[in-house]
C-alpha cells in the first residue's frame, strides 16, 4: 500500500484501547522521563517499539527515504551495496522504482546531499533517521527523549527539514510505514524561534 493510498487509514482515529496500549508502550520505553500522559499522546507513534534494534531499522529507513533522491541519483555501486546489505534488496527497489504519485511529486523538490563514502553510509542512514525522528518530536521533547534514547539532536537538521517539510514528512510516513507502524502522527507545533 502506498503512503498517499494509506492515507485515508491513517486519519482514521484509533480506538481508546490502542491509544491505551500505543501510551503504555511509549511510556516504558521512555521510563525514567518524567512526561505528562498529553507528552506521550503527542509524540510520535514510534516511540512504542518494543526495542532498540527496532528503533534502529527504523532509523535507517527513516534515513534512507530522508535521502531517497541522493541514493536513486547514486551510481556508485559499492555505497549502493551498503544500504542493500543494511535495508534489504526489497526495500531498496522500492526506494528506487516507487511510482507513488505524491512519492513521485514531492521526490522532484527534495534535497540531494552528498552521500558518505560506502563504509560510512549505514551511519550516515542511521544519523539522518534519528534526526528525521526528533524532528518530529514536539519540539518541548526533543531534547529529553533523543538524550534518554543515547542519540545526539541534530539541530542543524532540523532547520533543514523545516525548509523541505513535505519532504521530510513524506520521508517520515514512509520510513514508519515501513516499519509496519500505520497509525499517523499528531503534528508537532513549530520549534520556538
Amino acid at each position: 500500500m502506498s503512503v498517499e493510498m494509506s492515507a485515508a487509514v491513517h486519519e482514521l482515529p484509533p480506538c481508546a484501547s490502542v491509544r491505551r496500549a500505543q501510551r503504555v508502550a511509549k511510556a516504558r520505553a521512555l521510563e525514567g522521563l518524567t512526561l505528562a500522559w498529553a507528552d506521550l499522546d503527542a509524540s510520535s507513534s514510534w516511540l512504542a517499539l518494543p526495542d532498540a534494534d527496532a528503533r534502529e531499522r527504523l532509523c535507517a529507513r527513516a534515513g534512507a527515504w530522508w535521502l531517497a533522491a541522493s541514493l536513486k541519483a547514486c551510481i556508485d555501486g559499492q555505497r549502493l551495496a551498503k544500504v542493500r546489505d543494511l535495508l534489504g534488496e526489497a526495500f531498496l527497489t522500492r526506494l528506487h522504482q516507487s511510482t507513488d504519485a505524491q512519492y513521485l511529486e514531492l521526490l522532484h523538490q527534495a534535497p540531494r546531499p552528498l552521500l558518505l563514502a560506502a563504509q560510512d553510509i549505514p551511519a550516515y542512514l542511521r544519523a539522518c533517521g534519528r534526526a528525521l525522528l526528533g524532528w518530529r518530536l514536539p519540539s518541548h521533547l526533543r531534547s529529553p527523549v533523543m538524550r534518554h534514547l543515547g542519540w545526539r539532536a541534530e539541530e542543524r537538521h532540523y532547520a533543514v527539514f523545516d525548509a523541505h517539510a513535505a519532504w521530510a514528512r513524506y520521508a517520515f510516513e514512509a520510513a514508519q510505514q515501513s516499519n509496519g507502524l500505520v497509525a499517523r502522527d499528531p503534528e508537532p507545533e513549530a520549534a520556538e524561534g
